[in-house]
């Protein structure tokens, strides 16, 4: 159970925003798609920067929904839940790493 899977390979495809646009308090900068192992893909994953306290910074939102339940059961109302995402955190910084490195590419060529 301790042993370390390897993950499989990633390609991200990502479509850069001409003009970014407003989402919520970030910027919507692109979207990307990453196919795992040639036969999986994640599909509507953002790729937003948020500036905090003078400091701009870009990540990767895997997709989410909004939930329309009444809460999760402990007194705190849900707004949004994970659809697909990383499990671990090495699959995680590579999932990310990947995407983010595919957007750099594609943005310099747009």
């Amino acid at each position: 159970m301790g042993e370390q899977k390897e993950t499989p390979d990633l390609e991200p495809r990502v479509k850069v925003c001409r003009q970014p646009l407003a989402y919520g308090s970030a910027q919507l900068l692109g979207f990307a798609e990453l196919v795992i192992g040639g036969s999986f893909v994640i599909r509507d994953i953002r790729i937003l920067k948020v500036a905090k306290e003078g400091t701009e910074s870009v990540f990767v939102a895997f997709p989410s929904r909004r939930w329309n339940g009444s809460g999760n059961g402990d007194g705190e109302e849900r707004k949004y839940y994970d659809v697909a995402f990383p499990i671990t955190s090495q699959s995680y910084r590579e999932a990310t790493g990947a995407i983010l490195k595919a957007f750099e590419e594609a943005a310099a060529k747009a």
